[in-house]
């Protein structure tokens, strides 16, 4: 799904530090394609990239017949490693896809893939979870009831915090066909600090060029962002 942040977000990391137009997109973790048809729509080639065959089955569902040309595409493939054979103006990494890289390895790695595939000076924009916020507010538990046309579903999230991650228990009970079956789905989310996220950044190669609340995009962040927006260049 697109948000207005999200839009705002490529507006302002296109408009402010790309050193020329962007055309050329790579989407790290493209999920059903919810990104590639606005970017296309402003006149971008997009190439998304997932893990599931599912999600990607669902983004070209998605995308046929609605897109604009030039019409996205979307392949199945892992973001570690992967060498698509071509280089793009910009990548995205958004909604946490970085965060699901949940050791030191996995995040270089993932870092370098979107390094390899980016020309001289362009731009990376991911998001992540912002350890401040983590650790002084604490995020809030969760729940939503998913009501299905055969079944209703109760999902609730409760968050397991420690100093290097985050894991996130979802545990899913029906709420009519089947009373008392329960599911959980662990869930494990890294997040980091600003100097821990540069030292990774350059390490591969790229250099930290805009920080800010991905919930508001002039506002700095602090132990009030939860989740964050970065910007990258590659140097």
């Amino acid at each position: 799904m697109t948000t207005p942040a999200n839009a705002s977000a490529r507006r302002r990391c296109s408009g402010d530090f790309a050193i020329a137009p962007v055309r050329y997109v790579l989407d790290m973790g493209c999920g059903t394609g919810g990104r590639a048809l606005p970017l296309a729509a402003r006149g971008c080639q997009v190439t998304g990239v997932a893990r599931s065959a599912d999600m990607i089955a669902r983004a070209l569902q998605k995308l046929a017949g609605r897109a604009p040309t030039p019409t996205p595409g979307s392949q199945q493939a892992d973001l570690q490693p992967l060498e698509l054979g071509r280089h793009f103006n910009a990548a995205l990494m958004m909604f946490a896809v970085l965060g699901y890289q949940t050791t030191d390895t996995e995040v270089s790695a993932g870092l370098s893939a979107a390094r390899w595939h980016l020309q001289p000076g362009r731009l990376l924009a991911f998001d992540v979870w912002y350890s401040p916020e983590m650790l002084s507010q604490r995020p809030p538990e969760r729940a939503k009831v998913l009501d299905k046309p055969l079944d209703a579903w109760q999902r609730a999230a409760v968050l397991e915090m420690d100093s290097v991650g985050i894991g996130v228990p979802c545990i899913a009970a029906s709420g009519r066909r089947e009373p008392n079956r329960e599911a959980a789905d662990d869930h494990l989310v890294h997040h980091s600090f600003a100097t821990e996220r540069e030292q990774f950044l350059g390490a591969v190669g790229l250099e930290l060029v805009h920080l800010s609340d991905l919930a508001d995009l002039e506002a700095e962040a602090s132990e009030h962002a939860w989740n964050v927006l970065a910007c990258a260049r590659t140097v």
